[in-house]
């Protein structure tokens, strides 16, 4: 699919020794005394467009606290948003997700770390905070769990909750916005596997849908389906614990009825339990009806039916892995960004021709740049694409767009 594509750079910083200094060797407070890295390793870990004032907002990976930013498409400039008067040097990131409010107008979202385990203490916890564009002013409405960060955040504007998925410890947190009290609903996670959704979703009956780790205590092998669906429902304040996960490049169900192998060969079971094929949701986005559409680590796009929960394939997407940035705009259309190692793509599906399109090699064509992956996307009114780049080891991470 024929598009224009352009870079956008906040930070024009060159990056040296990822891989001969720092990956694996370098702990996290050795990193923030490398002046570059401090100043330049930036991520557009979250964008949203704001229908309003017609801007795309970024919140950012930024070792400074320096987390969010306006991008003006007209201008092709960006603006610094002062979250500096209120993070401290804990606050490192707007992961998931940069969510419009469209009651209030306002933007919310949740702080993210990047220190280690020895600083937990010190540390005070992620915030909710409340911006308001017009105003340009802050209100932190509170820290949902000490010590612990936020990595996404969902909202049911309706009912005044805001929900929030805690790192390291995988917990999912209600917060309400009348009362600015919090509680904890329930852990998701285990102690083996990373489970929690990229970014969870709300239906238009208020409830929550996300995913979970099975515990499985007593076994050492995880079962074919380790990560599985749950939906929460506030009114009654219950949670539904589903036995299935999201579609997987293969069928689990159909691995376990192939023969035995013989022994000492690899089974095709044992082959595809692999943390790119347990069904980890890198994302979801909900058309406002019936289907929540997913994409998974592995690569896979499929949809949840809220009413049944029934999970149905679409296609195998991304073919170097990693979906984690999916929006349906104002048609129903889907528009699905992933890819790693500065393989990425960008794909259209409509669901009334089940027609997937590729925009194909994603590179502005004056520079001949690439990114090196895609963590979350939005549209504006006109289908113009807003991507951003996250986790470029040789430069400055940058806002990406994409014009049919």
């Amino acid at each position: 699919m024929h598009a224009r594509i352009r870079q956008h750079i906040l930070r024009d910083f060159k990056l040296t020794g990822w891989k001969e200094r720092i990956e694996g060797r370098m702990h996290y407070r050795d990193l923030l005394k490398e002046p570059n890295w401090l100043k330049g390793w930036i991520s557009f870990d979250a964008v949203t467009w704001n229908p309003s004032d017609r801007k795309v907002y970024c919140g950012l990976n930024s070792l400074d606290a320096d987390l969010l930013y306006a991008f003006d498409p007209k201008t092709g400039g960006f603006e610094g948003l002062n979250t500096q008067s209120w993070s401290d040097r804990f606050d490192s990131k707007i992961h998931r997700t940069l969510l419009h409010n469209p009651a209030d107008g306002c933007l919310y979202f949740g702080t993210s770390l990047l220190h280690d385990a020895d600083q937990q203490r010190e540390a005070p916890g992620g915030k909710l905070v409340k911006y308001d564009p017009r105003t340009r002013t802050y209100d932190v409405l509170g820290i949902p769990f000490a010590h612990q960060y936020i990595q996404s955040i969902a909202a049911d504007w309706k009912r005044g909750i805001l929900y929030a998925f805690t790192y390291p410890g995988e917990f999912v947190i209600r917060f309400d916005l009348a009362t600015r009290q919090s509680r904890i609903l329930a852990y998701i996670g285990n102690a083996i596997m990373f489970a929690q959704p990229h970014n969870a979703v709300v239906d238009r009956h208020g409830c929550l849908w996300g995913t979970y780790a099975e515990t499985r205590a007593f076994d050492e092998m995880p079962s074919p389906s380790p990560i599985r669906l749950f939906k929460y429902e506030p009114d009654a304040d219950r949670f539904t614990w589903f036995e299935h996960g999201l579609a997987r490049k293969a069928d689990p169900a159909q691995l376990l009825r192939d023969p035995p192998q013989p022994p000492g060969a690899e089974s095709q079971l044992a082959r595809t339990r692999h943390k790119d094929d347990y069904g980890f949701c890198d994302s979801m986005a909900y058309d406002g009806d019936r289907w929540i559409y997913a994409g998974t680590v592995a690569g896979v796009l499929c949809r949840i039916d809220v009413a049944t929960a029934r999970t149905e394939k679409v296609a195998n997407v991304m073919a170097t892995g990693r979906f984690p940035a999916l929006a349906v705009d104002r048609s129903g259309v889907v528009h699905g960004a992933g890819g790693m190692n500065g393989q990425t793509q960008l794909i259209r599906w409509d669901p009334r021709t089940e027609k997937i399109e590729d925009y194909g090699r994603l590179a502005d064509e004056r520079t001949g740049e690439v990114p090196a992956r895609i963590h979350e996307l939005t549209v504006d009114e006109t289908g113009t694409v807003y991507l951003g780049e996250n986790d470029h080891h040789g430069r400055s991470s940058y806002l990406w767009s994409v014009t049919p």
